[in-house]
Formats: structure tokens, sequence, C-alpha cells
């Protein structure tokens, strides 16, 4: 495929989405065409036929509605493909997801938002051009937090790896770090998501430990099998600081021209 991959991971609260936008400069400024997901829906649904017929006929008011239901339904279609060309992964995904200790609404949000991602992943992969970056926040690296975290459950190592070892392989992955207490701060500040609101301090710390536990292993699996990782501390200083030391990061694995950008796993 002609895409390259993005992906990031960390424990919630380390920061995702604020070195998102460097990533996004960094190749953006090489001539490449960057996208996370939410800016590349209505651009890649274009691509499509009726995306064409959308653009072509429909008044200006209404493309952007129009398109994003393009992406939307052709993302939708397009998960059954996925599970066919990825078969032992969904198998052992859904034989975990159903063996674990999570209630059942817990188990739906997860394996919902799981398929959201593959056919978002597998419309982009189709209509994807030379030059196209994706970047995603929550990719399926970061899915290791959702498939494997929970207040109820310690983390299983090798659970984890056979996972990684199962996923479309991404070209990059960014790892912002910063203490499980920081990030925990940083939740807390900035509001719980709505599934943990009300289950009390306790529960969310002990999610939030497995979950810090869980990117730790799937980092450290990523990095013995030889993926393109960069660690960025975003812990101390400004987020302008993390930013900046991200940019040096990509700099020394990419060529300054977009031509010789390399494409370390999928090329």
């Amino acid at each position: 495929m002609s895409l390259t991959v993005v992906e990031f991971i960390s424990t919630p609260g380390a920061g995702k989405t604020t070195l998102l936008p460097a990533v996004k400069t960094f190749f953006a400024a090489r001539g490449l065409r960057t996208w996370p997901v939410i800016e590349a829906a209505r651009p890649f649904a274009r691509r499509t036929p009726l995306g064409r017929l959308v653009g072509a006929y429909a008044p200006p008011s209404l493309r952007g509605p129009l398109l994003w239901q393009v992406f939307h339904h052709s993302s939708r279609l397009r998960q059954a493909a996925f599970q066919r060309e990825n078969r032992e992964l969904m198998d052992s995904l859904l034989r975990f997801q159903h063996e674990r200790p999570i209630s059942r609404a817990d188990r739906g949000h997860v394996l919902r938002w799981f398929l959201n991602l593959t056919g978002q992943y597998q419309f982009f992969k189709e209509y994807a051009q030379p030059n196209d970056v994706l970047i995603l926040d929550e990719g399926f690296v970061h899915r290791v937090v959702q498939l494997f975290a929970s207040e109820a459950e310690k983390p299983q190592a090798a659970h984890i790896r056979s996972y990684l070892e199962l996923i479309p392989l991404p070209n990059l992955v960014i790892h912002p770090q910063a203490s499980l207490e920081t990030c925990l701060q940083r939740v807390h500040r900035r509001g719980l998501w709505k599934r943990f609101q009300g289950r009390g301090d306790e529960v969310v710390a002990q999610f939030m430990g497995h979950a810090h536990a869980i990117v730790h292993l799937a980092v450290g699996h990523a990095i013995t099998k030889g993926w393109p990782v960069i660690q960025v501390n975003n812990e101390a200083g400004s987020p302008q600081d993390a930013a900046r030391r991200l940019e040096q990061d990509l700099a020394s694995l990419y060529a300054p021209i977009a031509e010789q950008v390399f494409l370390p796993i999928n090329a």
C-alpha cells in the first residue's frame, strides 16, 4: 500500500493529543499529505466514486456532511473485508474479549470501537495515494489499552505479544512518556471518561496502573521486534519542549525530502 501509518501509544494522559500536531507539521513540511483520522475522512471520501459525485454536484453547504456520511458508511462496509483478511487476529481477539472479567457494556464498548477502527483502516488503505501519511492517535497499537486493561484484570504479557504479532504493522510508533502519577493527575484534571464516572478514585487508579504497565509491555515488544519507535518524554517542561524533541527525533529517522522518506516496515 502507498499509505504511511504513524501510530501513537501511551498511558492515558501522557500526551498523544498534545504531540500529534508536531508529527503532522513535520511530514507536511516535507511535501507529504499528512492526516489525522478526522481530517482525512472527507478528503479520502472524495476519492470514492460517490464522493466525486458529491464534490461535483452537491451544494457547498452540504458537501462536508455528505462526504462524512460517505466515509462513515464506506468504513462500516469494509469491516467485513478486514475481518476476512485478518481472521486469526479477529478470532483470537473475540475469544479473549469474551473471557475478560468486565461488564457486558464495557465489552461492547471495546469491541465497537475496535471494529470501527478496522473499517476505517481498510477504507484509508484502499483509497490511499502516494505521499499520504495517516496519523492514528488510537490505532491498533494503542488499542492494547482498551483491549487488555481494566481495573479487574492484571496485564498478561503473552496476550499482548500475541495481539501485536497479528495487527497490521505501522511504519512508525510514537510513545509519549510520563509517570503514572502525572498521567493520573492529567486525567482527573481534564475529566474522566463517561464510563468511569462514579466508579471511584481507587477503580480509576487501578485501571490506570494496569494501562501504564500494558503500554510499557507493548512498547518493549515493539522495540524487541525492531519496529521504528520514538519515545519522547512529556513529563517535565512545556508541551512545546516535548514537541521540539519529537521533531528532532523524527528528523533523525527521516530524510528531509518526501522522495526519501522510507517505509521501514510496510515497504
